[in-house]
Order: structure tokens, then C-alpha cells, then sequence
């Protein structure tokens, strides 16, 4: 239960800081790389580095991030993830990112520099996100 609040959590923080990001209209809005980082101190599943460069596959993680949630009150989660989304103009946005295996359990995104706001990620949207990691890793 508390590998899933803390997924949730962070999925939550990077969603929220990327809200800013307008990906409407045509894909040039797009990062043009999201690559997920394992973090070495996270041991509760096995997890493997992923790189999105696909328009449609950073499409699902942007919209997704978009739509997150922000969180109340300050967090305490383990990232499985450090999240990398870069830009067309080559700059970076740093986010924790934690999702597990769990269908019935909603991702977390935190923002790399804020750690104490979190994001939640719609179950829907986790889902989604975890079919894409799926598909990279297997």
C-alpha cells in the first residue's frame, strides 16, 4: 500500500510541474525526448531505463502529466523513476516519477526542485503510462 501512495505521489508532482506545457495543436509543443531513469535505491520491482521519442507515445505521457492533480501536504514517497522530459530547445525538466505494476493504483510525479508537492496521475492515465512502459521493457 505504501509502494503504491508513493508511485501515486510522485506521478502526481511531475504531472503538475509539466501543466504549463502546452501540447495542443500540432507536435512541434512536443518534447522531443522523455527517458525514464531507474533510481537504484528503489528495490520493490525490477526496473529497467526506458527512452520515449515517439510523438505519440510522448503525446499519451504529456497529456497525462497535464492532467494530474496536485496533492495535499508534503510527501514521503521512493521514485522508482527519475524522469527527464527534454524539449525541442534542448532544455530539461527533472521529475521524480513513480509508477508500479498495480492497475488499481494511480502514478505520482514530483517535481525535481520542489520535492514536497506531488501529483497524482488519473487512474486511466497511469494505466496508459504503464501499457507504454510495458511495451518498451517486454
Amino acid at each position: 500500500m505504501k509502494k503504491g501512495a508513493l508511485l501515486l505521489c510522485l506521478f502526481a508532482v511531475i504531472l503538475a510541474s509539466c501543466t504549463h506545457t502546452d501540447t495542443s495543436g500540432s507536435d512541434e509543443n512536443l518534447p522531443s525526448l522523455i527517458t525514464l531513469t531507474c533510481n537504484p535505491d528503489y528495490t520493490f520491482e525490477p526496473c529497467q531505463d526506458i527512452q520515449f521519442d515517439q510523438d505519440s507515445e510522448v503525446r499519451v505521457i504529456m497529456n497525462a502529466i497535464e492532467n494530474a492533480e496536485l496533492l495535499p501536504g508534503n510527501l514521503n514517497y521512493l521514485a522508482k523513476y527519475k524522469m527527464s522530459v527534454t524539449n525541442t530547445d534542448q532544455s530539461v525538466a527533472i521529475y521524480d516519477f513513480s509508477i508500479g505494476t498495480d492497475p488499481k493504483m494511480k502514478a505520482l510525479l514530483v517535481y525535481g526542485i520542489d520535492t514536497t508537492t506531488g501529483y497524482s496521475i488519473s487512474l486511466e492515465d497511469s494505466n496508459q503510462l504503464r501499457a507504454l512502459i510495458e511495451k518498451r521493457t517486454h
